[in-house]
């Protein structure tokens, strides 16, 4: 009678271990995290007024989760209007992968990425819509990365170097198809360098300082054509919170300097031999809790060896930002590109996110 006792336990605590292993197997624990961020924009500009009015910028749907104990994956999905060729808005939108990358968990001290990614390049190429720390992206990068940044099918890896500070050094091999950057090519990779270096100068006070390099040649044997991309950059940033009263007090100042160098034959007949570069330098300030301002200032033509005419762009911004899921934020903008008068732009805009909200590089 106890024998037949045990095993009617042994038997219903295995059934039931057994039913919540099944339940939880199919419950949440190995769905991935689900989040969306929508940027809903007003516009009214002196220039392009037909891209005036209120639109929907942009939606990012991002998928993350542990793929085991070895990888994570995440995934970025945007939804965005087209442009025509004048640069107008479309009503159309279209949908396409920003990225999609899995990366290692489990090697010590260091990390290696495969898949879509943005390139590790500078302060802000590899941060999304939602997270730039204005509007729209600079004219700066606009000029050395296009309206989309650099973002490419590669392998990267990224490692803590030796040194009593954080210090940590990004190497990616990128498939080259950015057609602002390279002429598009399968047999030639374009390589990417990043050395980040972060210093507490206090407890209230941080200094980073980083260092960037891009390097893309291709030579077509057949036709006698190559082509050779160059880019070098470094940024600063200086950031401020005090230790007390620190969720309504903080300041941030960053610049950054890019310089791009494309070479090469686009055909039998005709050099490329273009050089510009930028620079970018802008504040933020926190005035209360809930409350920022922030300004820029941006120069391109720094280093050109042809005629094109410098950009001077200034910005004022001012947030409001409830919690980290919504921000409300209104922006002026003032181009002067060489034309008669300069451009003048208006931008109120309204960024929100549901679901999960990983944490990201700002």
């Amino acid at each position: 009678m106890k024998l037949f006792l045990i095993l009617s336990m042994i038997i219903t605590s295995y059934s039931l271990n057994a039913q919540s292993l099944s339940q939880t197997s199919r419950g949440n624990k190995f769905n991935p995290s689900i989040g969306l961020n929508a940027l809903t924009l007003y516009k009214n500009g002196s220039r392009e007024v037909e891209n005036d009015g209120i639109s929907i910028q942009e939606i990012e749907l991002q998928f993350s989760s542990d793929v085991d104990a070895y990888f994570r994956a995440e995934a970025t999905i945007a939804l965005h209007q087209e442009e025509s060729e004048e640069g107008e808005h479309s009503h159309e939108f279209k949908v396409e992968p920003e990225e999609i990358f899995v990366e290692t968990l489990s090697i010590p001290n260091m990390t290696l990425k495969l898949g879509k990614f943005y390139a590790n390049f500078g302060k802000y190429n590899a941060i999304h819509s939602h997270a730039l720390p204005f509007i729209y992206r600079g004219k700066v990068q606009e000029e050395i990365f296009g309206d989309e940044g650099l973002a490419e099918a590669g392998i990267g890896l990224s490692f803590l170097a030796p040194a009593p500070w954080f210090s940590e050094v990004s190497i990616q091999a990128l498939q080259p198809t950015n057609e602002t950057l390279f002429v598009d090519s399968h047999h030639s990779m374009a390589y990417v360098l990043k050395w980040k270096n972060l210093w507490d100068l206090s407890d209230a006070m941080t200094l980073e300082w980083g260092l960037s390099g891009l390097s893309f040649s291709d030579h077509n044997h057949r036709s006698e054509l190559e082509a050779k991309t160059r880019l070098y950059g470094t940024d600063l940033t200086f950031k401020w919170r005090p230790t007390k009263d620190g969720k309504s007090s903080s300041f941030m100042w960053s610049t950054e300097y890019i310089q791009k160098h494309i070479s090469g034959t686009e055909n039998l007949d005709e050099n490329i031999n273009k050089k510009i570069g930028g620079i970018t330098s802008f504040v933020r300030y926190q005035l209360a809790q809930r409350w920022y301002a922030q300004a820029q200032y941006e120069f391109l033509g720094l280093g050109k060896n042809d005629d094109t005419k410098d950009i001077n762009a200034y910005t004022a911004l001012l947030a409001l930002i409830p919690t980290e899921f919504s921000s409300i934020r209104a922006q002026f903008d003032s181009i002067h590109d060489g034309n008669d008068k300069p451009e003048k732009r208006l931008s109120l805009q309204l960024n929100i996110s549901i679901g999960a909200h990983p944490a990201h590089v700002y």
